[in-house]
Protein backbone atom coordinates (compact mmCIF):
# COMPACT_ATOMS: atom_id res chain seq x y z
CA UNK A 1 0.00 0.00 0.00
CA UNK A 2 1.34 3.42 -1.04
CA UNK A 3 2.50 5.58 1.83
CA UNK A 4 0.39 8.63 2.56
CA UNK A 5 3.28 11.04 1.91
CA UNK A 6 3.68 9.72 -1.66
CA UNK A 7 0.01 10.32 -2.28
CA UNK A 8 0.38 13.88 -0.92
CA UNK A 9 3.41 14.52 -3.15
CA UNK A 10 1.54 13.35 -6.24
CA UNK A 11 -1.47 15.57 -5.42
CA UNK A 12 0.79 18.63 -4.87
CA UNK A 13 2.69 17.99 -8.11
CA UNK A 14 -0.53 17.57 -10.08
CA UNK A 15 -1.94 20.75 -8.58
CA UNK A 16 1.24 22.67 -9.47
CA UNK A 17 1.13 21.42 -13.06
CA UNK A 18 -2.52 22.43 -13.40
CA UNK A 19 -1.78 25.90 -11.95
CA UNK A 20 1.12 26.45 -14.35
CA UNK A 21 -1.01 25.33 -17.29
CA UNK A 22 -3.82 27.65 -16.24
CA UNK A 23 -1.44 30.62 -15.98
CA UNK A 24 0.09 29.87 -19.39
CA UNK A 25 -3.34 29.52 -20.98
CA UNK A 26 -4.49 32.83 -19.45
CA UNK A 27 -1.41 34.63 -20.74
CA UNK A 28 -1.84 33.16 -24.20
CA UNK A 29 -5.49 34.19 -24.20
CA UNK A 30 -4.62 37.75 -23.17
CA UNK A 31 -1.91 37.89 -25.85
CA UNK A 32 -4.31 36.71 -28.52
CA UNK A 33 -6.95 39.14 -27.26
CA UNK A 34 -4.43 41.99 -27.40
CA UNK A 35 -3.35 41.04 -30.91
CA UNK A 36 -6.97 40.79 -31.95
CA UNK A 37 -7.71 44.27 -30.57
CA UNK A 38 -4.87 45.58 -32.71
CA UNK A 39 -6.49 44.06 -35.74
CA UNK A 40 -9.97 45.39 -35.09
CA UNK A 41 -11.52 48.15 -37.14
CA UNK A 42 -14.03 50.20 -35.19
CA UNK A 43 -16.89 52.33 -36.48
CA UNK A 44 -18.70 54.92 -34.40
CA UNK A 45 -20.94 57.92 -34.89
CA UNK A 46 -19.78 61.30 -33.64
CA UNK A 47 -21.34 64.73 -33.63
CA UNK A 48 -20.41 66.85 -36.62
CA UNK A 49 -19.75 69.69 -34.18
CA UNK A 50 -16.91 67.69 -32.62
CA UNK A 51 -15.00 67.51 -35.91
CA UNK A 52 -12.44 70.20 -36.74
CA UNK A 53 -13.28 70.82 -40.40
CA UNK A 54 -9.99 72.65 -40.99
CA UNK A 55 -7.99 69.57 -39.96
CA UNK A 56 -9.69 67.19 -42.38
CA UNK A 57 -7.71 65.93 -45.34
CA UNK A 58 -9.84 64.50 -48.12
CA UNK A 59 -8.89 61.07 -49.40
CA UNK A 60 -9.31 62.03 -53.03
CA UNK A 61 -7.32 59.21 -54.61
CA UNK A 62 -9.87 56.69 -55.89
CA UNK A 63 -7.75 53.62 -55.20
CA UNK A 64 -6.99 54.62 -51.60
CA UNK A 65 -10.63 55.52 -50.97
CA UNK A 66 -11.78 52.14 -52.29
CA UNK A 67 -9.33 50.35 -49.99
CA UNK A 68 -10.78 52.17 -46.99
CA UNK A 69 -14.37 51.56 -48.09
CA UNK A 70 -13.63 47.84 -48.37
CA UNK A 71 -12.98 47.78 -44.62
CA UNK A 72 -16.33 49.35 -43.76
CA UNK A 73 -19.66 47.66 -42.99
CA UNK A 74 -22.04 47.25 -45.93
CA UNK A 75 -24.46 49.89 -44.69
CA UNK A 76 -21.82 52.64 -44.59
CA UNK A 77 -20.54 51.68 -48.03
CA UNK A 78 -24.09 51.92 -49.36
CA UNK A 79 -24.60 55.33 -47.83
CA UNK A 80 -21.27 56.54 -49.16
CA UNK A 81 -22.18 55.42 -52.64
CA UNK A 82 -25.43 57.37 -52.33
CA UNK A 83 -23.66 60.39 -50.89
CA UNK A 84 -25.57 60.02 -47.63
CA UNK A 85 -22.79 59.24 -45.13
CA UNK A 86 -24.34 61.71 -42.72
CA UNK A 87 -27.55 61.33 -40.76
CA UNK A 88 -30.76 62.90 -42.02
CA UNK A 89 -30.55 65.66 -39.44
CA UNK A 90 -26.91 66.32 -40.43
CA UNK A 91 -25.71 66.31 -36.83
CA UNK A 92 -23.60 63.14 -36.84
CA UNK A 93 -20.96 61.56 -39.04
CA UNK A 94 -19.25 58.20 -39.10
CA UNK A 95 -15.73 57.78 -37.74
CA UNK A 96 -13.82 54.68 -38.82
CA UNK A 97 -10.65 53.89 -36.87
CA UNK A 98 -7.99 51.70 -38.50
CA UNK A 99 -5.19 50.30 -36.32
CA UNK A 100 -1.81 51.86 -37.02
CA UNK A 101 -0.04 49.99 -39.82
CA UNK A 102 3.14 49.76 -37.73
CA UNK A 103 1.24 48.09 -34.88
CA UNK A 104 -0.11 45.53 -37.29
CA UNK A 105 3.30 44.97 -38.81
CA UNK A 106 4.80 44.17 -35.41
CA UNK A 107 1.90 42.11 -34.04
CA UNK A 108 3.12 39.06 -35.91
CA UNK A 109 -0.37 37.75 -36.39
CA UNK A 110 -2.58 36.97 -39.31
CA UNK A 111 -6.26 37.81 -39.35
CA UNK A 112 -8.89 35.17 -40.02
CA UNK A 113 -10.66 35.49 -43.35
CA UNK A 114 -14.20 36.78 -43.36
CA UNK A 115 -15.50 39.94 -41.74
CA UNK A 116 -17.77 39.77 -38.74
CA UNK A 117 -20.49 42.40 -38.45
CA UNK A 118 -20.22 43.12 -42.17
CA UNK A 119 -23.76 44.43 -42.21
CA UNK A 120 -23.54 46.34 -38.93
CA UNK A 121 -23.78 50.11 -38.84
CA UNK A 122 -21.49 50.80 -35.90
CA UNK A 123 -19.33 48.67 -33.63
CA UNK A 124 -16.08 46.75 -33.82
CA UNK A 125 -15.27 44.06 -36.33
CA UNK A 126 -12.30 42.13 -37.67
CA UNK A 127 -11.21 43.10 -41.17
CA UNK A 128 -10.87 40.61 -43.98
CA UNK A 129 -7.09 40.31 -43.73
CA UNK A 130 -4.02 41.65 -41.97
CA UNK A 131 -2.50 43.04 -45.16
CA UNK A 132 -5.75 44.77 -46.13
CA UNK A 133 -5.86 46.88 -42.97
CA UNK A 134 -2.13 47.57 -42.93
CA UNK A 135 -2.18 48.56 -46.59
CA UNK A 136 -5.13 50.93 -46.20
CA UNK A 137 -3.77 52.59 -43.05
CA UNK A 138 -0.28 53.12 -44.44
CA UNK A 139 -1.57 54.44 -47.77
CA UNK A 140 -3.86 56.95 -46.08
CA UNK A 141 -1.00 58.32 -43.96
CA UNK A 142 1.45 58.12 -46.87
CA UNK A 143 -0.91 60.12 -49.09
CA UNK A 144 -1.27 62.73 -46.34
CA UNK A 145 2.49 63.19 -45.95
CA UNK A 146 3.05 63.33 -49.71
CA UNK A 147 0.42 66.04 -49.97
CA UNK A 148 2.26 68.12 -47.36
CA UNK A 149 5.56 67.64 -49.22
CA UNK A 150 3.90 68.74 -52.45
CA UNK A 151 2.60 71.91 -50.83
CA UNK A 152 6.09 72.71 -49.58
CA UNK A 153 7.62 72.03 -52.99
CA UNK A 154 5.13 74.38 -54.63
CA UNK A 155 6.32 77.09 -52.26
CA UNK A 156 9.91 76.36 -53.29
CA UNK A 157 8.86 76.63 -56.94
CA UNK A 158 7.74 80.19 -56.34
CA UNK A 159 11.11 81.04 -54.78
CA UNK A 160 12.99 79.65 -57.78
CA UNK A 161 12.08 82.84 -59.60
CA UNK A 162 14.68 84.59 -57.42
CA UNK A 163 17.38 82.61 -59.24
CA UNK A 164 16.47 83.75 -62.75
CA UNK A 165 19.17 86.44 -62.71
CA UNK A 166 21.82 83.96 -61.63
CA UNK A 167 24.95 84.40 -63.73
CA UNK A 168 26.14 80.83 -63.17
CA UNK A 169 23.88 79.11 -65.70
CA UNK A 170 25.25 75.63 -64.96
CA UNK A 171 24.53 75.96 -61.25
CA UNK A 172 21.07 77.38 -61.93
CA UNK A 173 20.16 74.57 -64.33
CA UNK A 174 21.23 71.97 -61.77
CA UNK A 175 19.02 73.54 -59.10
CA UNK A 176 16.01 73.65 -61.43
CA UNK A 177 16.60 70.03 -62.55
CA UNK A 178 16.93 68.87 -58.94
CA UNK A 179 13.66 70.55 -57.99
CA UNK A 180 11.83 69.02 -60.96
CA UNK A 181 13.01 65.50 -60.06
CA UNK A 182 11.99 65.87 -56.42
CA UNK A 183 8.58 67.16 -57.54
CA UNK A 184 8.18 64.08 -59.72
CA UNK A 185 9.04 61.74 -56.83
CA UNK A 186 6.56 63.52 -54.57
CA UNK A 187 3.63 62.96 -56.95
CA UNK A 188 1.26 60.48 -55.30
CA UNK A 189 0.94 57.10 -56.98
CA UNK A 190 -0.89 54.37 -55.11
CA UNK A 191 0.93 51.65 -57.02
CA UNK A 192 4.27 52.98 -55.73
CA UNK A 193 3.23 52.90 -52.08
CA UNK A 194 1.84 49.38 -52.27
CA UNK A 195 4.77 47.91 -54.23
CA UNK A 196 7.94 47.35 -52.21
CA UNK A 197 10.16 47.19 -55.28
CA UNK A 198 8.88 50.51 -56.64
CA UNK A 199 9.19 52.19 -53.24
CA UNK A 200 12.74 50.92 -52.85
CA UNK A 201 13.61 52.31 -56.28
CA UNK A 202 12.15 55.71 -55.38
CA UNK A 203 14.03 55.79 -52.07
CA UNK A 204 17.29 54.99 -53.89
CA UNK A 205 16.54 57.82 -56.30
CA UNK A 206 16.01 60.16 -53.36
CA UNK A 207 19.40 59.14 -51.94
CA UNK A 208 21.00 60.25 -55.21
CA UNK A 209 19.04 63.51 -55.28
CA UNK A 210 20.02 64.18 -51.68
CA UNK A 211 23.69 63.80 -52.64
CA UNK A 212 23.26 66.28 -55.52
CA UNK A 213 21.45 68.72 -53.24
CA UNK A 214 24.22 68.53 -50.65
CA UNK A 215 26.88 69.27 -53.27
CA UNK A 216 24.98 72.33 -54.51
CA UNK A 217 24.32 73.51 -50.97
CA UNK A 218 28.01 73.19 -50.18
CA UNK A 219 28.80 75.34 -53.21
CA UNK A 220 26.47 78.11 -52.01
CA UNK A 221 28.06 78.11 -48.54
CA UNK A 222 31.56 78.34 -50.04
CA UNK A 223 30.61 81.23 -52.30
CA UNK A 224 29.02 83.20 -49.44
CA UNK A 225 32.09 82.49 -47.27
CA UNK A 226 34.36 83.72 -50.09
CA UNK A 227 32.54 87.04 -50.38
CA UNK A 228 32.38 87.60 -46.64
CA UNK A 229 36.12 86.99 -46.30
CA UNK A 230 36.77 90.32 -48.07
CA UNK A 231 37.03 92.92 -45.34
CA UNK A 232 38.62 95.82 -47.24
CA UNK A 233 35.89 96.66 -49.75
CA UNK A 234 34.98 100.26 -50.48
CA UNK A 235 31.33 101.28 -50.73
CA UNK A 236 30.75 100.52 -54.47
CA UNK A 237 32.39 97.10 -54.15
CA UNK A 238 30.38 96.41 -50.98
CA UNK A 239 27.15 97.14 -52.86
CA UNK A 240 28.15 94.84 -55.73
CA UNK A 241 29.22 92.08 -53.32
CA UNK A 242 25.91 92.37 -51.47
CA UNK A 243 23.99 91.92 -54.73
CA UNK A 244 26.04 88.83 -55.67
CA UNK A 245 25.75 87.33 -52.20
CA UNK A 246 21.98 87.67 -52.37
CA UNK A 247 21.81 85.30 -55.34
CA UNK A 248 23.73 82.63 -53.43
CA UNK A 249 21.76 83.44 -50.28
CA UNK A 250 18.49 82.78 -52.16
CA UNK A 251 19.92 79.56 -53.59
CA UNK A 252 20.95 78.44 -50.11
CA UNK A 253 17.38 78.83 -48.82
CA UNK A 254 15.93 76.97 -51.80
CA UNK A 255 18.40 74.09 -51.50
CA UNK A 256 18.03 73.75 -47.73
CA UNK A 257 14.24 73.62 -48.11
CA UNK A 258 14.63 71.04 -50.89
CA UNK A 259 16.93 68.94 -48.70
CA UNK A 260 14.30 69.04 -45.95
CA UNK A 261 11.56 67.87 -48.31
CA UNK A 262 13.75 65.05 -49.64
CA UNK A 263 14.05 63.80 -46.06
CA UNK A 264 10.30 64.17 -45.49
CA UNK A 265 9.59 62.39 -48.76
CA UNK A 266 11.90 59.52 -47.83
CA UNK A 267 10.10 59.20 -44.49
CA UNK A 268 6.73 59.06 -46.26
CA UNK A 269 7.91 56.36 -48.68
CA UNK A 270 9.25 54.18 -45.87
CA UNK A 271 5.66 54.02 -44.52
CA UNK A 272 6.78 54.08 -40.90
CA UNK A 273 9.41 51.33 -41.14
CA UNK A 274 12.19 53.92 -40.74
CA UNK A 275 12.23 56.66 -38.12
CA UNK A 276 12.37 60.36 -38.93
CA UNK A 277 15.78 60.51 -37.27
CA UNK A 278 17.07 57.89 -39.69
CA UNK A 279 15.52 59.60 -42.72
CA UNK A 280 16.90 62.99 -41.68
CA UNK A 281 20.36 61.82 -40.63
CA UNK A 282 22.25 64.39 -42.74
CA UNK A 283 19.80 67.26 -42.38
CA UNK A 284 20.99 68.60 -38.97
CA UNK A 285 24.57 68.78 -40.24
CA UNK A 286 23.71 70.97 -43.21
CA UNK A 287 21.21 73.03 -41.25
CA UNK A 288 24.01 73.84 -38.83
CA UNK A 289 26.38 74.72 -41.69
CA UNK A 290 23.79 77.05 -43.19
CA UNK A 291 23.20 78.67 -39.80
CA UNK A 292 26.92 79.26 -39.34
CA UNK A 293 27.11 80.79 -42.82
CA UNK A 294 24.28 83.17 -42.00
CA UNK A 295 25.94 84.22 -38.75
CA UNK A 296 29.14 84.86 -40.71
CA UNK A 297 27.18 86.96 -43.19
CA UNK A 298 25.58 88.99 -40.40
CA UNK A 299 28.98 89.72 -38.84
CA UNK A 300 30.39 90.77 -42.22
CA UNK A 301 27.55 93.22 -42.81
CA UNK A 302 27.84 94.60 -39.27
CA UNK A 303 31.60 95.12 -39.48
CA UNK A 304 31.48 96.57 -43.00
CA UNK A 305 28.62 98.93 -42.13
CA UNK A 306 30.61 100.26 -39.18
CA UNK A 307 33.75 100.75 -41.30
CA UNK A 308 31.94 102.48 -44.18
CA UNK A 309 29.59 104.49 -42.01
CA UNK A 310 26.42 102.82 -43.25
CA UNK A 311 23.34 104.00 -41.35
CA UNK A 312 20.82 101.43 -42.48
CA UNK A 313 17.87 102.76 -40.50
CA UNK A 314 18.32 106.13 -42.23
CA UNK A 315 19.22 104.65 -45.64
CA UNK A 316 22.48 106.61 -45.73
CA UNK A 317 26.22 106.00 -46.00
CA UNK A 318 29.20 108.21 -45.26
CA UNK A 319 30.61 110.25 -48.16
CA UNK A 320 34.07 109.33 -49.40
CA UNK A 321 36.94 110.74 -51.43
CA UNK A 322 36.51 114.11 -53.11
CA UNK A 323 32.79 114.12 -52.30
CA UNK A 324 33.65 113.87 -48.62
CA UNK A 325 36.21 116.70 -48.87
CA UNK A 326 33.72 119.01 -50.61
CA UNK A 327 31.16 118.47 -47.89
CA UNK A 328 33.58 118.65 -44.97
CA UNK A 329 32.94 122.30 -44.11
CA UNK A 330 29.11 122.18 -44.55
CA UNK A 331 29.15 119.01 -42.53
CA UNK A 332 30.51 120.89 -39.56
CA UNK A 333 27.23 122.76 -39.34
CA UNK A 334 24.88 119.99 -40.49
CA UNK A 335 26.03 116.44 -39.80
CA UNK A 336 23.57 114.91 -42.29
CA UNK A 337 25.61 116.48 -45.11
CA UNK A 338 28.40 114.06 -44.29
CA UNK A 339 26.18 111.23 -45.63
CA UNK A 340 24.67 110.27 -48.95
CA UNK A 341 21.41 108.46 -49.59
CA UNK A 342 21.53 104.73 -50.31
CA UNK A 343 19.37 103.10 -53.00
CA UNK A 344 16.30 101.44 -51.51
CA UNK A 345 17.14 98.23 -53.38
CA UNK A 346 20.54 97.99 -51.65
CA UNK A 347 18.99 98.64 -48.23
CA UNK A 348 16.41 95.91 -48.90
CA UNK A 349 19.14 93.37 -49.76
CA UNK A 350 21.14 94.15 -46.64
CA UNK A 351 18.06 93.89 -44.43
CA UNK A 352 17.07 90.63 -46.10
CA UNK A 353 20.47 89.11 -45.38
CA UNK A 354 20.81 90.42 -41.82
CA UNK A 355 17.30 89.82 -40.51
CA UNK A 356 16.81 86.23 -41.70
CA UNK A 357 14.99 84.14 -39.13
CA UNK A 358 16.82 81.19 -37.53
CA UNK A 359 16.45 77.96 -39.45
CA UNK A 360 13.45 76.05 -38.12
CA UNK A 361 13.78 72.56 -36.75
CA UNK A 362 12.63 69.53 -38.70
CA UNK A 363 9.28 67.86 -38.05
CA UNK A 364 9.18 65.14 -35.38
CA UNK A 365 5.72 63.62 -35.81
CA UNK A 366 5.14 60.04 -36.91
CA UNK A 367 1.51 59.36 -37.81
CA UNK A 368 2.38 55.89 -39.07
CA UNK A 369 2.48 54.85 -35.41
CA UNK A 370 -0.95 56.32 -34.67
CA UNK A 371 -4.35 54.78 -35.32
CA UNK A 372 -5.87 56.18 -38.49
CA UNK A 373 -9.17 58.02 -38.04
CA UNK A 374 -11.35 58.25 -41.14
CA UNK A 375 -14.38 60.54 -41.28
CA UNK A 376 -17.21 59.56 -43.66
CA UNK A 377 -19.15 62.70 -44.42
CA UNK A 378 -21.42 63.83 -47.26
CA UNK A 379 -20.41 60.92 -49.45
CA UNK A 380 -16.69 61.60 -49.06
CA UNK A 381 -13.88 60.19 -46.95
CA UNK A 382 -11.49 62.35 -44.94
CA UNK A 383 -8.39 61.57 -42.91
CA UNK A 384 -8.33 63.24 -39.48
CA UNK A 385 -4.69 63.37 -38.30
CA UNK A 386 -3.74 63.47 -34.66
CA UNK A 387 -2.78 66.76 -33.03
CA UNK A 388 0.84 66.06 -33.94
CA UNK A 389 0.24 66.64 -37.65
CA UNK A 390 2.97 68.74 -39.34
CA UNK A 391 2.55 72.51 -39.37
CA UNK A 392 5.63 73.54 -41.35
CA UNK A 393 4.84 76.92 -42.83
CA UNK A 394 1.12 76.26 -42.26
CA UNK A 395 1.28 73.65 -44.98
CA UNK A 396 -1.13 71.13 -43.55
CA UNK A 397 -3.59 70.17 -46.27
CA UNK A 398 -7.19 71.09 -45.63
CA UNK A 399 -10.39 69.43 -46.67
CA UNK A 400 -11.75 69.37 -50.19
Amino acid sequence: MMAWYWILAIVVAATAVLCIAAVCFARLKRKRSKARRREEVSVETVSADEIDETALCEIDDIEVAERVKALMPDLIRTELAAGLAVTRCSTAVYKVILPASTKLATSGSSLPMGAAMASAQVGTFVASSFSTVMGAASMVVGQYYLRIVNLQLKGITERLSELKEFQDSEFKSKVFALHAQVMRSAAFHAEVLENDALRTAEISKLDRLEHECIELLGQTNLMIADYTSKTDLDYPKYVRATAEIDKWFSAQKVLLSTLTEIANLRFALYLGTASRKQCEALLPIYRQQAEETREMLLKWHTDTAERLGVRLEECKHRRRGLDRALHWLPGLFKKDLKYRDMPASTVALIERQTTAEPISAAAHDDLFHEDVEIIAKDGKLYYLPKDTHPTRDDASPKSG
